[in-house]
């Protein structure tokens, strides 16, 4: 089931992506930066204090985020229209999280949880071919949405270097004109995705919840520099032994399930919001093995009954299917 070329309900998916595919990202070479510890406490080791550069390599998906390399396929997704005018909004809002304690604790776990990931699977990560998933997902959404960022390969890959989020999507709404704003998109009202429902991919019990983080006021590029989670109000839901789903961003107050909590295949479990590291409203979807955000690793997923619509308009209905950045989608359950 893992693989589409032998499923016959899963569409192929094009991976010649050549050598850049199995080269190793180069946010990896941040965990070098461990390696400088052992010169902070032992003096006749410390030259190896100057491994702690190699911990800048956390910045790479900033950068890439905001300098997209000539290999990113733009055109899937250039009828979008989002809120952010420039880079200029995005990069100096990173520059000030740098001095969010909170978030760069994270940052930390982050890069230590990939060791450990890396250690479990001996370098082996899941992949399109090494993964069984176990459980048909629905969309965690209602009516049409739009996918600005995700995808089952590396070259569409929501943030490749990253493990856990490595097979993650971002999905907003967009309308007749690929916006997904109306006005001036400075305020997360004026999204079509705000306060919209949120509802569980498949049955499952509720392992982690959080509510009470702020919807960042500002939109349209602004990151939040008081977060104190990069995932801002989310649920982690337990399906079946090693996947775990997360829904991130989720407007405060708007849980309606709890840790411990069994919920249902379409249940509404919260809507759409702007907290955390988010800089527009939109919805994180992930699948992870673990419970942990930080020692997990992503998984690719492939969804059931669903419509896709391309950016050249051909729609298309699928009994299964992955999704990719530039596809409207929807459920048809």
């Amino acid at each position: 089931m893992s693989d589409p070329n032998t499923h016959p309900n899963l569409p192929s998916v094009d991976r010649s992506n050549g050598l850049r595919s199995r080269l190793p990202s180069p946010t990896s070479l941040a965990l070098l930066f461990f390696l400088g510890i052992p010169g902070s406490l032992i003096p006749s080791l410390k030259r190896l204090e100057w491994f702690y550069l190699f911990g800048l390599f956390t910045l790479w998906h900033m950068v890439t985020g905001i300098v997209p390399s000539p290999s990113d396929d733009a055109e899937a997704t250039n009828w979008i229209s989002m809120g952010t005018p420039s880079g200029l909004r995005p990069l100096v809002s990173m520059v000030s999280l740098q001095l969010n304690p909170l978030i760069q604790w994270q940052g930390v776990k982050q890069i230590a949880g990939h060791g450990l990931t890396f250690l479990r699977y001996r370098l082996r990560l899941p992949d399109l071919d090494r993964f069984d998933q176990q459980v048909d997902y629905r969309l965690p959404v209602e009516g049409e949405w739009t996918v600005v960022n995700g995808g089952p390969t590396r070259d569409t890959s929501h943030s490749w270097g990253i493990l856990a989020q490595r097979y993650a999507y971002d999905l907003v709404v967009t309308d007749d004109d690929g916006r997904s704003y109306e006005g001036s998109g400075d305020r997360p009202a004026e999204y079509h995705c705000f306060g919209e429902p949120i509802v569980a991919p498949a049955d499952g019990v509720v392992v982690a919840a959080s509510d009470g983080h702020r919807d960042y006021h500002r939109a349209g590029g602004w990151l939040d520099p008081r977060q104190r989670d990069l995932r801002g109000n989310f649920l982690t839901i337990e399906h079946a032994t090693g996947e775990y789903s997360v829904l991130a961003h989720l407007r405060n107050g708007s849980l309606e399930v709890s840790k411990g909590d069994r919920v249902e295949r379409g249940e509404r479990v919260a809507r759409c919001g702007n907290s955390g590291n988010s800089s527009e409203p939109h919805l994180h979807f992930q699948l992870q093995d673990r419970p942990s955000f930080f020692r997990s690793m992503g998984l690719p997923i492939h969804f059931s009954n669903l419509r896709l619509r391309e950016p050249d308009g051909e729609e298309t209905v699928h009994e299964r299917a992955y999704i990719a950045a530039g596809q409207r989608v929807a459920s048809t359950e």
